[in-house]
């Protein structure tokens, strides 16, 4: 077992632990949160940021301050939708349900973070090592970070030192 192999299942192992004490409906909820506080941050943090903070000069930095008020505004309502949802799921019986299927979804969430630290190593000489070649995960990862090569420009895809990812 390669040290790819051994970081790679501490990853995926870590996520799942983590994921299983937090359970499916807060990991879920914690992904829209984020989302969420970044879709209002922008379609409403330039009109806060001109509608209330007009005293901030430079324009652009009322802007940045309002991105950052209605991204913190919107995080902090999904976060206590967030409490409240898991604990209604505590309080159904649905807490051994919930820690569950957190497990499988954190398996699902190491397996795209290495999957993108795969996709990130792929612009530098680090797949070429031995180790990286000695990998028993290694090709699945790569098999998977190649499925989003189209969504990257043609200019990230020239810089690609891996040309098998």
């Amino acid at each position: 077992m390669a040290t790819f192999d051994i970081l790679a299942a501490l990853v995926v192992f870590i996520c799942i632990i983590i994921s299983m004490m937090r359970g499916v409906i807060a990991e879920i909820a914690a992904l829209m949160t984020w989302i969420v506080s970044f879709i209002a941050a922008r379609m409403f943090g330039q009109d806060f940021a001109e509608a209330f903070l007009t005293s901030i000069q430079p324009h652009a930095l009322s802007v940045a301050v309002g991105f950052i008020l209605v991204f913190a505004a919107a995080w902090l309502v999904m976060y206590l939708l967030r409490s409240l949802l898991t604990s209604m799921a505590g309080s159904l019986g649905l807490g051994s349900v919930n820690r569950l299927l957190g497990g499988v979804f954190g398996a699902l969430k190491g397996v795209l973070i290495i999957t993108f630290v795969v996709l990130v190593c792929s612009f530098t000489d680090l797949p070429k090592t031995n180790d990286w070649r000695s990998s028993v995960s290694a090709p699945y990862f790569e098999t998977l970070a190649s499925t989003a090569l189209p969504a990257l420009s043609d200019y990230m895809t020239e810089k690609l030192k891996n040309p098998m990812i």
